[in-house]
């Protein structure tokens, strides 16, 4: 299982990081690549055998702005707070930082939501890459909810 949730970091690392790129190269595009986004980590996570509930945040959330693309503030904020409400409970302050600062940064400047959800994906995805290689160094298993 642990194989498994390393890769399954791996994954949303790298997705973090290309979907960043692709918001900031076409932010107009921001629901169809936010929602695939979504989708597919959702999808991943469920063949990796992620917490169902984790599944289906990322699924329905990817689904709801595709349908109603002008609430996409409020329905990432609302996965953001799910990501960084469950790191916060499951011991990791550090890892909730970046989630809880990037809804409320969302919830106040909606209309800069392309920068904020590059920003915050191409963040989150580095973030995971360095914790990963720097656990590796340390032996040690970084804490994660998603």
């Amino acid at each position: 299982m642990q194989n498994n949730s390393g890769k399954r970091r791996v994954f949303h690392s790298i997705l973090a990081i290309l979907t960043g790129i692709l918001i900031l190269l076409w932010p107009d595009a921001l629901y169809y690549i936010l929602g695939s986004y979504l989708i597919a980590t959702g999808v991943m996570s469920l063949i990796f055998r992620a917490p169902s509930f984790l599944v289906a945040v990322s699924i329905v959330t990817g689904i709801f702005i595709f349908f109603f693309p002008s609430f996409i503030p409020h329905f990432f904020a609302f996965f953001l707070l799910v990501i960084g409400l469950g790191s916060l409970l499951s011991g990791g302050f550090g890892l909730a930082v970046i989630p809880l600062l990037a809804a409320a940064l969302l919830l106040a400047f909606p209309d800069i939501i392309s920068i904020i959800v590059a920003a915050f994906l191409l963040l989150y995805g580095i973030t995971s890459i360095v914790a990963m290689i720097q656990s590796r160094r340390k032996d040690e298993e970084i804490i994660e909810v998603y």
